[in-house]
């Protein structure tokens, strides 16, 4: 990966893939590769309905003391940072937006307002943004904010799995589903299947995109690794929510979940498992089954440098 990325004088360059995915690039990674890996990750998919508008963009060193960012959406979530795009930038980024949701016949135009508004305040705070925003069905806008941090430490293969995963929340058919899906959700709380659910999928397909495309054939045991340390930071706590990494757990569940056939690893990674919410509506966060693998999933452990469940993560589940 090159280091670095264009500072604040850069051009932007702008892609656009049919149909309705368009590309915002304000980083040094080329368009075209970009272009291409997101053309390499919808090719995964069984079908996509969704609209995609994608912003990459450059912040610089994170405001001391820590500052949280208050939005309508994901609010206080991210952080303050330097601002390395200049306000004609931003102008431009948010023009490009509000012209794209033109073409939007899905979303509200109250909802529209409020997403150009919550652009504009990372923008101009230099958000440390890693999010999809789903303004309803059809309608995602996906921010990704390259910090220093990910600048000088980390490879393209990091880069390619952070875009890989959320541009699979764009994806996802069905987190924006209102009716006996949303009331599912909202009666469980945070019982709720949903966010280990999502979040553990756009990890789990992340995850596999990028060792299908670098040759890798571990990626069963770097998302087990990955969850087992979660695990660890966490104090060894086996809740599966917001607040525990859900996309490492997540991944380590649904892993659990195939072993036990009761997802198939095709419909995580071509996103058919989240077209009809079965999350809330196939799989009762009350279960036997689902409690068995809200138990277990953590059962993990290495023979040398492969990871995979222990044998009691198999039980009989009665």
């Amino acid at each position: 990966m090159s280091k670095g990325l264009h500072d604040h004088r850069a051009e932007k360059a702008t892609a656009n893939l049919a149909p309705s995915i368009q590309i915002v690039n304000y980083s040094r990674h080329s368009t075209d590769d970009i272009e291409n890996w997101v053309a390499f990750a919808e090719s995964k998919m069984q079908s996509r309905g969704s609209r995609i508008f994608v912003l990459i963009y450059p912040v610089g060193a994170q405001i001391e003391p820590e500052k949280r960012i208050r939005s309508d959406y994901a609010d206080q979530v991210f952080r303050e940072h330097e601002v390395l795009l200049s306000g004609d930038q931003i102008e431009s980024i948010l023009g490009e937006i509000e012209t794209w949701f033109r073409g939007d016949h899905c979303s509200t135009d109250n909802r529209k307002s409020l997403g150009l508004s919550d652009y504009r305040t990372w923008l101009e705070k230099g958000a440390d943004a890693s999010t999809m925003h789903g303004l309803c069905e059809t309608t995602r806008v996906v921010m990704m904010a390259i910090t220093q941090q990910m600048r000088d430490h980390e490879t393209i293969e990091d880069f390619y799995y952070f875009l890989s995963h959320e541009l699979y929340h764009a994806f996802q058919q069905d987190l924006e589903d209102e009716g006996e899906c949303r009331h599912k959700r909202n009666q469980a709380g945070r019982n709720s299947n949903s966010v280990w659910m999502y979040e553990g999928a756009a990890h789990y397909f992340g995850t596999w995109l990028v060792a299908e495309e670098y040759g890798k054939t571990n990626y069963r045991s770097e998302i087990l690794e990955s969850a087992k340390l979660a695990f660890e930071r966490q104090g060894n706590s086996q809740r599966l929510g917001w607040d525990t990494e859900p996309d490492k757990l997540g991944a380590a569940a649904l892993s659990l979940m195939i072993e036990h056939d009761m997802v198939t690893e095709e419909s995580i990674l071509d996103g058919s498992l989240f077209h009809e919410c079965a999350r809330e509506l196939e799989f009762d966060h009350n279960s036997l089954e689902i409690q068995h693998i809200k138990n277990s999933w953590h059962l993990i452990k290495n023979d040398g440098e492969v990871f995979h469940f222990k044998k009691e993560a198999y039980r009989d589940r009665r």
